[in-house]
């Protein structure tokens, strides 16, 4: 699954739920203020939180402003459609969703029909977990591409330090593009001894973390293996630089 899938997944996520916990916090509000714009701000104010710490929580910060003012914008949208008597608003409410949904696919159509480079992940026998790649690290060999393919050779622990910067490979500095992710476990030789299924290879995601005195610290973590590598997350984030 390329990057850009995975932010389109979360931003989604992000603004529905922000969204209707902020309509909901609307209505409770109501419930003892019957008048005034306390219950639309109160909303307010929840969605827009909701929806810029979502973003951070998945560490997509980047786009923690844009998601809380999407989010926003369909709380208003809730709120329309929660007290329409007529009929009306339902009906252009459908028309600019059906005009957002189509300019959506056919973005993303633009996006994903370009190709950015391949990942393939040579893991040691049985490895599951987290591989992360750090990024600009001062020292550290470059990655490579060779037949429009990234080849990581993922050590015991999972670390890979490279010098290369976060946006190798992709088709420009904004997104990855679509690629073709694989994973192989490989012997001490380096033989490949078995293809994983790409049900193993599960969530993805870039992020940054800035410690003080340090320089920022950008990075790409890739969890493989069965559904428990979900639950414990990406350990190797927390180890020191």
């Amino acid at each position: 699954m390329s990057l850009y899938l995975s932010i389109l997944y979360v931003v989604a996520f992000s603004v529905l739920v922000s969204a209707g916990i902020g309509f909901a916090a609307r209505k409770f509000v109501r419930k003892y203020l019957q008048t005034g714009v306390l219950p639309f701000l109160s909303g307010s104010a929840v969605t827009l939180l909701l929806g810029y710490f979502m973003m951070s929580f998945f560490r997509f910060g980047f786009y923690s402003v844009a998601t809380a003012g999407l989010a926003f914008l369909v709380y208003v949208l809730f709120i329309g459609l929660w007290h329409d008597q007529t009929g009306r608003f339902t009906r252009w409410a459908g028309i600019s969703a059906s005009v957002i949904l189509v300019a959506g696919l056919f973005f993303l159509f633009l996006v994903s029909s370009q190709k950015g480079a391949d990942q393939t992940y040579l893991l040691p026998m049985g490895f599951e977990g987290c591989v992360l790649v750090n990024y600009e690290v001062e020292g550290a060999p470059p990655l490579k591409i060779e037949d429009n393919e990234i080849v990581y050779h993922v050590p015991e622990d999972g670390i890979i330090d490279t010098s290369s910067p976060m946006d190798f490979g992709w088709v420009s500095e904004e997104h990855s593009g679509s690629y073709r992710s694989r994973a192989f476990y490989v012997d001490q030789a380096g033989n490949t001894m078995q293809e994983l299924p790409q049900e193993k290879i599960r969530f993805g995601a870039n992020g940054s973390m800035k410690e003080e005195g340090k320089p920022e610290r950008t990075y790409y973590y890739q969890l493989i293996g069965d559904e428990d590598v979900l639950t414990e997350g990406c350990p190797a984030l927390e180890t020191p630089r």
